[in-house]
């Protein structure tokens, strides 16, 4: 049965104190609390949950310290940066070949007002309404400079599709009526357009957690990315590390990281993803990768090998 809140708010100084009570070792009060005020309790909360007794206790675990959930909130932070931009870069990389198959294919920037190039006309109407709305609100000056000089409302899809969010983009991808072009776009990538698909997904679901600088550390994935069973390059012999007889097949971070990895190839055959992975985890080796689905000897695995061909 549902009650009331009737929790009442405390200054910096009361929440200290009430972590101490509940067990957590503070080293120096004044810094946690000057930590608070830029920190809110209650984002923190969500780094300090694996550390109390148990899913329903308040109570922490013993010898558990404050400096290592803030140890543990500093790595999430740099590793919400280090895969946003890898994510950047893969959207960009994605938008770029949507734009130049179905180019090339109708033989025209303007393809996307064409309703015959989509599976469903609903969409298409969508398509055509946000990307209209876009173009009108745009304040960058390369849709300026096209309003200024030529008649057609919209650009061609190398400018007019730079206005759209990654999730419209995927919704393009997967409404495409000719199958073979979804196939092109993913056979750039190295791996089967379903598998591609469920992969963007994934990655967009990740985005959208670290665009809200929400937690990644040890989520497990709400939307799981399907396994690739014939990788085009180096790949991973698994991205979880339970038992392989398990029947519960969660997913952490580490399937994601794998992704980002092996699409970064693609897009950037030079990229620094794997030694700023290992860069970030040397700085933090108080951080359980466990936790996050790194399986033992993760860094043997081909992907993760320097060398690659």
């Amino acid at each position: 049965m549902k009650k009331d809140y009737t929790k009442e708010p405390k200054d910096f100084a009361a929440q200290v104190d009430l972590l101490e009570q509940r067990g957590l070792i503070i080293e120096n009060k004044l810094k946690v609390a000057n930590i608070l005020h830029s920190i809110s309790y209650n984002r923190l909360s969500s780094y300090w949950h694996p550390f109390l007794i148990d899913i329903d206790s308040e109570e922490f675990k013993p010898d558990t310290e404050f400096n290592t959930i803030f140890k543990t909130y500093q790595f999430d932070s740099e590793l919400r940066l280090l895969l946003f931009y890898a994510i950047e870069q893969i959207e960009i990389a994605i938008r770029t070949q949507i734009i130049y198959h179905l180019s090339m294919k109708y033989n025209s920037g303007f393809w996307f007002e064409n309703p015959q190039a989509f599976k469903s006309y609903p969409f298409y109407v969508d398509l055509l309404n946000k990307l209209c709305l876009n173009v009108e609100n745009s304040k960058q000056e390369y849709i300026k400079k096209y309003k200024e000089k030529y008649n057609q409302f919209l650009p061609p899809s190398w400018k007019s599709f730079e206005t759209l969010t990654f999730n419209t983009l995927f919704s393009v991808y997967k409404n495409l009526r000719d199958k073979d072009e979804p196939i092109k776009i993913a056979k750039h990538f190295g791996v089967h357009h379903e598998v591609l698909q469920s992969w963007i997904e994934s990655m967009i679901y990740v985005r959208n957690i670290c665009a809200h600088h929400s937690r990644l550390w040890n989520i497990k994935l709400t939307i799981k990315p399907i396994w690739p069973k014939n990788p085009h390059r180096q790949w991973v012999s698994k991205w979880e590390n339970l038992a392989q007889e398990s029947n519960n097949k969660e997913l952490k971070m580490y399937a994601v990281i794998c992704i980002a990895a092996y699409l970064l190839d693609s897009v950037n055959p030079y990229n620094k993803f794997r030694e700023k992975l290992n860069e970030l985890l040397s700085n933090y080796p108080e951080i359980s990768t466990n936790k996050m689905g790194f399986p033992d000897k993760w860094q043997e695995e081909p992907l993760w090998q320097k060398n690659k061909k």
